[in-house]
């Protein structure tokens, strides 16, 4: 996951197809691409709470790498469900990346920022697509597909 402003966020083309939903009523809204199940990103459903985690497989393209885009990683966390990797954690790094993004978001809310989003709607602050909320059995066929 890449972890930004949402008013870093730019679509070239294909915002027409985006659409989100929601595992719970107070779940992340999860965005993607209606297309093509390609997945994007998660928000809080509070835009005001400027932050969007971006799924890397979205971002990451033959002719450049995530290190190049966005720079080297400086935070690992959730590593024990880790696939395919033994991948460690550092509790120092942990905590300044959290810092790191609580700076963020606060000066989004300070300056203004949050209000600059492909996401949702500058005069209401809702979702520019309606969140499906999941029911229980259409969140346990995700599970079970995880």
């Amino acid at each position: 996951m890449i972890q930004t402003l949402p008013a870093h966020l730019t679509f070239t083309a294909g915002q027409e197809v985006l659409a989100c939903v929601r595992l719970s009523g107070k779940g992340l809204v999860r965005w993607y691409a209606k297309c093509c199940n390609t997945p994007i990103g998660n928000t809080l459903i509070d835009y005001r709470i400027s932050f969007i985690g971006l799924v890397h497989t979205c971002l990451q393209t033959p002719e450049q790498s995530l290190d190049s885009s966005f720079g080297p990683v400086r935070m690992r966390s959730f590593t024990k469900s880790a696939k395919g990797a033994d991948v460690k954690s550092n509790p120092l790094a942990m905590t300044v990346g959290i810092l790191r993004l609580i700076t963020m978001v606060g000066r989004a809310r300070i300056t203004g920022a949050y209000k600059r989003t492909p996401l949702f709607s500058p005069d209401s602050g809702a979702p520019i697509a309606t969140p499906k909320i999941l029911s229980a059995a259409e969140r346990a066929a995700v599970y079970k597909n995880v």
